[in-house]
């Protein structure tokens, strides 16, 4: 353990990165029996902002297991050792992969084979959205032809830069058409991993199908405050600009008393099908708590984000149709950008919420 009161996590990262490499090329070349090297994470708390020392640890526990899942370094072999060559071998055990597929309804396991093009889907996958089976060929394709077409090039564009090594990790939201030609809004989290001599390139990950999965907002379809919470504190094992814009529904409370529960619920699931179209597969929705919503996008200037705030502000407010009445829902709107997140999801969403106290309101139709 290696504490710092200066650094910050990216700074950390850089310097052990700069010391394990430094390992490598001078225990490489012949130079030792073994190459040298070391997994490591780093992680940030602030007492002040309610950060515990167990959430540190863990936090940085996690970020170690992940850097050593995806950096791997190649040990001299024996030359006369018999080895298994990458086209011979399947990405994972099946009897193995299709245990953890069914564990869960709404989660489904993917392996990709980037030497060979081979992958593994789950049985619950190819049932949900009609693959062609469990271990198709050019299964990104496959799955891309899926997408919906608003969200499609963003999809693709970031699968290219883990496939081409740029990078490691994967972590995007959009619509994915299921078996039943319906649109569902999926999560879709996936690591490479870097290949050798004798292993493959792998891309390995999830699917979370929000329709089914439990941490679902029943009335938007969107994540909940649960999910919410676990996307900010995934965002923390990724050194990225992270861009987030909070919305607020004003006047539910008034809409619930004028025209019923079912009404306010039609406000909220129509401003949350607004919001994932503005975001065209850029970013993850999630309904916060009441009438609050927040996005949050991966690697995002303070520019793109602002961008889509503002188309946020000139979409949203579509009016809707209650009988012959035309309401058109008052909203704020705030963004937070961050050069990296450093911080417990809990002291981010205060934020938001206090920039979104400060927020102008965009006017709409007077209910007093």
């Amino acid at each position: 353990m290696l504490i710092s009161l200066s650094a910050n996590e990216i700074e950390l990262e850089q310097r052990l990165e700069q010391v394990r490499t430094r390992l490598i090329e001078a225990s490489s070349g012949g130079k030792a029996p073994m190459i040298g090297s070391f997994s490591f994470g780093c992680s940030r708390v602030d007492p002040l902002a309610g950060d515990t020392r167990r959430q540190m640890t863990m936090d940085a526990d996690r970020k170690m297991y992940r850097y050593k899942l995806m950096h791997r370094v190649q040990q001299p072999k024996d030359d006369d050792a018999p080895q298994r060559p990458i086209v011979d071998q399947l990405p994972c055990n099946d009897r193995v992969f299709q245990a953890i597929s069914m564990s869960s309804e709404t989660r489904y396991p993917f392996i990709l084979n980037l030497d060979t093009g081979e992958s593994q889907w789950s049985v619950n996958a190819v049932r949900d959205f009609d693959l062609p089976s469990q271990h198709p060929f050019n299964s990104l394709d496959m799955w891309l032809a899926r997408v919906h077409p608003e969200d499609r090039d963003n999809v693709r564009v970031e699968l290219d830069m883990v496939i081409n090594g740029t990078w490691h990790f994967h972590y995007m939201q959009y619509r994915v058409m299921d078996a039943t030609g319906k649109y569902v809004l999926c999560d879709c989290t996936g690591y490479r991993l870097d290949g050798t001599d004798t292993e493959p390139g792998m891309y390995v990950g999830i699917i979370i199908n929000r329709s089914l999965a439990d941490t679902t907002d029943s009335v938007t379809g969107l994540g909940d405050i649960h999910a919410l919470v676990n996307a900010i504190g995934e965002m923390r094992r990724v050194a990225r600009k992270a861009g987030l814009i909070a919305i607020k529904i004003d006047d539910i409370a008034q809409v619930n008393a004028r025209f019923g529960f079912d009404a306010g619920d039609r406000v909220l699931a129509e401003c949350a099908a607004c919001l994932v179209e503005c975001s065209r597969g850029k970013g993850r929705m999630f309904r916060s708590t009441g009438p609050m919503f927040v996005a949050l996008f991966d690697d995002f200037d303070p520019e793109e984000t602002d961008a889509i705030a503002e188309e946020i502000e000139r979409f949203l407010g579509s009016p809707v149709l209650f009988g012959p009445f035309e309401y058109q829902p008052p909203i704020r709107v705030a963004t937070l950008h961050l050069d990296g997140v450093d911080r417990q999801p809990v002291s981010i969403l205060n934020e938001l919420k206090a920039l979104l106290g400060k927020a102008v309101q965009v006017p709409g139709t007077k209910l007093d």
